[in-house]
């Protein structure tokens, strides 16, 4: 729910926009003046012109809008773009949607650009594997008031590089030489706040771009940028453990009295979907960006031209998150208990989905995770091209890209229940609530406490409320054990070394309709190096015994392995070092979680998180029951199985018509693209027996991984034809047609398995020790070296009218066939554990079979002679694929929503530059983090039951007012998410929350000199 302060300052900017722009129409009333295209107006206008031109169908921003606010980055200013659409974290713009499909091509200057945010894993999911909580191809990373253009390229030719389904992204460089003479600067400066921080958390941004024209044969140009940004996002997911659950378990006759064992345990009428966990989490974060540009453009003689371009790109990001971790189902028991309290009143609806209740639980817990990401990417590019005037041309274009990133991050559960130590009945905080460290039902413990669950309905968030005597039960500092802690680490490197050359050839036969053709080669060769690594301790002499074998009182280990910890926790061994807010409270800090007020959290500075490769060390020789000899065994052991290499070597050649030119009505593309692609991966399997580093496989890492090699190549035929008919000096009909691919993501290829463990106890007997206690496996990720491309047949065919300078009215429709696109699903596999083997979901890529998508963009603009202007697109999109869940078939391709549009207004006179913009999309199914489907286990029928998950829809008010004191100074406020929209998705029903991120309203304001 929003607060009155964030109703009244959304409402206060919003009466800004709407005033000054009232305020300037107002002056207009009898004065007849010329009007200067400049602004806002002027980026419309030649976006248009470039539209206009273009031989193919595309659509344009240009440097006079790109990077201004309210859009922060390229991806932002893209949504506003006809059927472009995109996604967010943290409330930042990160991929791009083209018709609603994410395997599109970005390139600087027409050849691929790295930015060292092209895989990064985040969350507490990440830290089994190098592939769990994946995100890719982020363009966050690119500083956006460093470029000149950005065109997006819907129907290709053959001699663009191939590799978009969707479309081509192409990022374009400033042309030094369309600079004004002598020297030139722009200097932006501005402030950064949100509705969930006070303007004393100001973050500032600073762009400085600079240019030097000596004559009209060479100039440079450079620019340099700084961004900082801090946000707060409140976050609650519940996809980071498994399984979830269809179960009738419930609770009746049970007070509160004692422990919960199965003797209350009842069936209800009606069963419900229940997830193992939810988390709560308040997400601080802090990121900044530092951008470089240098370009320099030489007329070396009348027929030569040559250019340079280097890009650098530095991101800094630091992110602390403080969770809650709501266990509904007893750590995952395949049973569902304890469950809903059936004592008291609760809503099931028709579809299974608890609309509120009472819930049991036996244990609770708060986390803190602490990561730290740092990327750095150069990309430089020559291109040279020759042109005498006579009938054969020439261009030859050279690039050499270098990436790496580095992510550390840090882990601490803070157990708030009763949770004894392995070998001992008592609890370490024996005051605490529930018994069994969690477990479903009870033989030794405290009793249960009782949580409160309402889902939000259709679009709300959930809440969770701890009810009496236990209502303090994340709160009070008696409760608290600072339980299992863990470290991991992620780097990555990449390089792209390309060259491409082209020759025109216009031949007299030709010239009466300006024909030409072009012949053309792409070599390139790119390399990815994924290291995924966990920080170990060894615990030394624990167990004595000289055979290391299993005993009773050491829970976690298995014969053959080694001494080392990977999860440091008392619940495995007495001997593991543990502390908690009483005996050491310096450790414990109080935050206020946005849905359930108060907990105690590790801290992160105190707690030595931060510095992830010594944090284990520090819990160790810090704790109250250290040994008197420190411990500073932590080491980074490098996990085989999530670390590898890839190597693509591609060779593409082409062969093109043009016919038709500026004296011409027509223009008519014919041509074909062959692009043969050379795979090798390099990375590791488990032995049949496998052992580890620590003292288990999953509580370290294997130290008998077996390299593999991996090798694949496929050819493609991309033919392609480009039809375009200027029916009237304004109007435009346009068709193209075209087979195209989208390269399998490299790092898909390469990771490998990775499996993630929870502890179980009581129930199922552990087939090492004889107890009932153990580590089952829960969940797990995994890459795919057999995936193919994506392929797809595309048809387009649109309408334009440019029919007033700055009018705009276009209709388009689309349709592509795609043959084999790529999804991340969940795929049920057992996993042999301490009990022998669970069955559980693992998330990998898989080629998904088959699917289609069409649609129809509708889109018109127009600038009025009294300032005032619009431009406003719709798009309609329908698709289907052969992904099927337990109710479709045929469930629509990952991230196409149905329905999209944006609409923007503006005015610009008398020194104002005002405008409001407003996107949208209609639901789709998710696509990335959280996956498409989900598997849910049916308790009543001993069955997994495959769910769809969707975004919800969502809408974002956007809104800048800039005021030109003369034509070098001008001051900014603008604001994005006005009414404090959250990205939120569902687990097949609209009222079954999966995911909500909310990073409230945005806020800037700026100074821009111009020089």
């Amino acid at each position: 729910m929003k607060s009155r302060y964030q109703y009244c300052t959304q409402t206060a900017v919003a009466a800004l926009l709407i005033g000054m722009t009232g305020a300037a129409q107002a002056q207009s009333s009898d004065t007849i003046e010329t009007i200067t295209v400049t602004g806002f107006r002027a980026s419309l206008a030649n976006a248009l012109e470039a539209k206009q031109k273009s031989n193919l169908i595309m659509e344009s921003v240009t440097a006079e809008d790109v990077g201004k606010m309210p859009d922060q980055n390229i991806a932002e200013s893209l949504q506003r773009l006809p059927g472009v659409q995109i996604d967010r974290s943290q409330g930042r713009g990160t991929q791009v949607l083209i018709n609603g499909l994410r395997q599109n091509l970005t390139t600087l200057n027409g050849d691929i650009i790295l930015t060292g945010k092209e895989f990064y894993v985040s969350g507490e999911g990440s830290g089994g594997g190098a592939g769990a909580n994946s995100q890719y191809n982020s363009l966050e990373g690119i500083p956006s008031e460093e470029l000149g253009r950005v065109d997006v390229y819907k129907s290709p030719n053959a001699a663009l590089t191939e590799g978009g389904l969707g479309g081509i992204v192409d990022l374009r460089t400033r042309d030094a030489l369309l600079s004004p003479d002598g020297v030139s600067v722009t200097a932006n400066l501005r402030g950064t706040s949100t509705s969930f921080a006070s303007l004393a958390n100001t973050t500032p941004n600073a762009t400085l771009v600079a240019s030097y024209k000596p004559n009209s044969t060479f100039a440079i140009t450079g620019s340099v940028s700084y961004d900082s940004e801090d946000t707060h996002t409140k976050e609650y997911e519940a996809y980071n453990r498994s399984p979830w659950l269809i179960a009738t378990s419930g609770e009746t006759g049970y007070t509160g009295t004692g422990t919960l064992t199965s003797a209350s345990a009842t069936t209800l009428s009606k069963s419900y979907i229940v997830p193992e966990y939810g988390y709560f989490s308040d997400i601080y974060d802090k990121q900044k960006t530092i951008g470089a540009t240098l370009g320099a453009n030489w007329n070396v003689s009348n027929s030569i031209t040559s250019s340079i371009n280097w890009f650098y790109s530095h991101i800094s990001n630091k992110n602390t998150t403080y969770s809650d971790k709501v266990g509904f189902n007893g750590s995952g028991s395949s049973t569902g208990l304890p469950g809903i309290n059936a004592d008291k009143s609760y809503s099931i609806d028709s579809n299974g989905v608890v609309e509120n209740a009472t819930f049991w639980l036996t244990g609770a817990e708060t986390a803190t995770l602490y990561q730290r990401t740092t990327s750095d990417a150069n990309n430089l590019q020559w291109h040279t091209a020759f042109d005498d005037g006579g009938p054969i041309t020439a261009t030859l274009d050279v690039s050499w890209a270098r990436a790496s990133s580095n992510m550390q991050a840090a882990q601490q559960d803070v157990e708030h229940g009763y949770y004894s130590a392995t070998g001992t009945s008592a609890s370490l905080a024996p005051t605490a609530p529930g018994c069994n460290n969690f477990g479903a039902t009870c033989t030794t413990g405290n009793p249960a406490y009782q949580v409160t669950w309402a889902n939000g309905g259709d679009d709300g968030l959930p809440s969770a409320t701890a009810l009496a005597p236990y209502a303090d039960v994340l709160s009070n500092p008696n409760y608290v054990l600072f339980k299992s802690a863990w470290a991991w680490a992620n780097t990555t490197k990449q390089s792209q070394d390309a060259m491409r050359g082209a020759l025109v050839y216009k031949p007299s036969f030709l010239a009466s309709v300006e024909g030409s053709i072009t012949g053309g080669f792409r070599f390139a060769q790119r390399d990815v190096w994924q290291n995924f690594g966990r920080y170990l301790i060894d615990r030394g002499s624990v167990p004595t015994s000289t055979d290391n074998s299993t005993s009773n009182s050491d829970c976690c280990y298995s014969s053959g392995n080694g001494t080392y910890l990977y999860y440091m926790d008392p619940g495995y061994d007495t001997a593991i070092p543990w502390d908690t807010a009483v005996t050491n409270p310096a450790l414990a800090k109080t935050v206020k979680n946005f849905a359930l007020g108060n907990i105690i959290v590790k801290d992160p500075v105190a707690g030595g998180m931060t510095d992830p490769s010594t944090f284990l060390e520090a819990v160790w020789n810090n704790s109250h029951n250290s040994s008197s000899t420190a411990n500073n065994t932590e080491k980074l052991f490098i996990d085989t199985l999530s670390s590898f290499n890839v190597h693509e070597f591609k060779q593409a050649y082409y062969l093109m018509t043009d016919l038709g030119g500026k004296d011409n009505r027509f223009h008519a593309n014919f041509g074909v693209r062959v692009v043969l692609t050379d795979l090798t991966v390099h990375n590791a399997q488990a032995a049949a027996v496998p052992t580890s580093y620590g003292t288990a496989s999953w509580n370290g890492v294997n130290n008998n991984n077996v390299a593999v090699t991996h090798h694949k190549h496929t050819v493609d035929v991309l033919p392609s034809i480009n039809l375009s008919l200027n029916i009237t000096d304004e109007e435009i009909v346009r068709f193209s047609a075209a087979r195209v691919m989208s390269p399998q993501d490299l790092f898909s290829l390469g990771v490998g398995n990775s499996y993630n463990f929870t502890r179980e106890t009581g129930g199922r007997t552990n087939v090492n020790t004889g107890a009932q206690d153990g580590f089952k496996f829960a969940s797990g990720s995994s890459g795919n070296p057999d995936l193919d491309p994506y392929r797809a047949t595309q048809f387009n065919l649109a309408w334009e009218d440019y029919f007033a300078p700055g009018g705009l009215a276009s209709v388009s429709t689309f349709y592509k066939q795609v043959d084999n696109f790529v999804e991340t699903q969940n795929v049920t596999t057992t996993v042999m554990d301490d009990f022998g083997g669970t069955a559980g979901t693992i998330s990998m890529p898989v080629n998904a079979g088959h699917g289609s998508i069409y649609g129809l963009e509708l889109a018109g603009q127009y600038a009025f002679d009294n300032g005032f202007g619009f431009a406003a697109n719709y798009t309609n999109t329908q698709s289907t694929s052969d992904q099927v869940t337990a109710f479709t078939d045929h469930l629509p391709i990952p991230g196409v929503a149905k329905h999209s549009a944006t609409a923007t207004v503006y005015f610009e006179k008398y020194g104002f530059d005002t405008r409001m913009s407003y996107s949208w999309r209609s639901k789709a199914v998710n696509q990335g983090l959280g996956y498409s489907t989900f598997s849910v286990t049916d308790t009543t029928t001993s069955t997994q039951k495959v769910f769809g998950v969707f975004t919800a829809p969502y809408g974002e008010l956007d809104g800048q007012v800039t005021y030109n004191v003369n034509d070098n100074l001008s001051f900014v406020v603008s604001a994005q998410n006005l009414t404090d929209e959250a990205y939120h998705t569902y687990l097949q029903f609209p009222n079954q929350p999966y995911t909500y991120d909310d990073s409230g309203t945005r806020y800037f304001f700026g100074i821009r000199f111009h020089y």
